[in-house]
């Protein structure tokens, strides 16, 4: 129960699953999957818009429904895009509070590296952390990199080879194959995704992306920025996320402002929910997870 946009509120699911029917909705539809599965039933939620109090009530009414572990995004549906805010960690902590003895509780929001793993589970008393939109950019989150232990450097893989690793995985397992999936649509989100900061100061590599429709055009996307890096000396240890914070630049930095010129009809398309990579299940742009 998470996806903030409009076309999850017409087909009933996502966040706006928590409001619908007083909360009965998603509360019967946990009753039934615990009843007809072998398997133990989760659910990932976000905030109640009326807030926490409101929230708490509704996940407790999950976990006597048989919910066998709780995972809270500390923002309401309406934070997202340029107003997604920082995540809640004092509502998490009222969650492990008053469920915690019963499920265990992961926490999701305002993760970016291991650093921030830390501080969130001393701070909430989580079980766990979940990572959407950090770990989409750079996979190797969990890693001691990018952290104070590391003067803040990146220690780990650089973006060129997450994207290189990336497309030779697709070869093996292509995504529009095994019954799910978008083929090129999907190839051309993570490569945004992935090599977001260099699309922003080479457009040639940000057109080349979206013109990516075969594994041809991906390979030549990782040629192109790897002959920059190349040329210009590229210091991976200097790497640092960048799609994961764009709606968090202050509107009237001037870098801001002439980076959402720039865009592309094809970044705003990669801009929507992370579940489209996996198939048409959203399509408003309004969404942040």
């Amino acid at each position: 129960c998470g996806c903030p946009q409009n076309i999850a509120k017409r087909g009933k699911y996502g966040a706006f699953l928590m409001e619908d029917e007083g909360g009965d909705r998603i509360v019967n539809i946990v009753k039934h999957l615990v009843a007809h599965l072998s398997v133990p039933v989760s659910v990932k939620l976000r905030i109640l818009p009326s807030g926490i109090e409101d929230s708490l009530v509704l996940y407790e009414r999950l976990v006597d429904a048989g919910a066998s572990m709780l995972t809270i995004h500390g923002r309401t549906r309406f934070q997202n895009k340029q107003m997604v805010g920082d995540a809640d960690w004092e509502s998490i902590r009222k969650v492990v509070q008053r469920v915690g003895h019963r499920v265990p509780v992961l926490s999701n929001g305002n993760i970016s590296d291991m650093d921030d793993v830390r501080r969130c589970l001393e701070f909430t008393g989580a079980d766990g952390i979940m990572s959407s939109e950090a770990i989409l950019e750079y996979p190797p989150l969990f890693l001691e990199t990018n952290v104070e232990s590391t003067e803040y450097k990146r220690t780990g893989p650089g973006r060129l080879q997450m994207a290189e690793d990336y497309l030779e995985l697709c070869k093996r397992y292509p995504p529009d194959e095994g019954g799910q999936g978008t083929g090129m649509k999907c190839i051309r989100a993570h490569l945004h995704r992935f090599l977001h900061k260099d699309l922003q100061t080479h457009t040639e590599v940000r057109n080349a992306v979206t013109k990516t429709f075969s594994m041809e055009a991906a390979d030549n996307v990782v040629n192109m920025v790897r002959e920059i890096y190349d040329k210009n000396g590229h210091d991976i240890s200097e790497e640092e996320l960048s799609w994961y914070v764009r709606h968090r630049v202050r509107p009237e930095d001037d870098d801001f402002a002439e980076e959402k010129k720039d865009a592309t009809v094809q970044e705003a398309e990669e801009e929507g929910c992370p579940c489209d990579i996996f198939g048409e299940v959203c399509g408003d742009d309004d969404g942040d997870y």
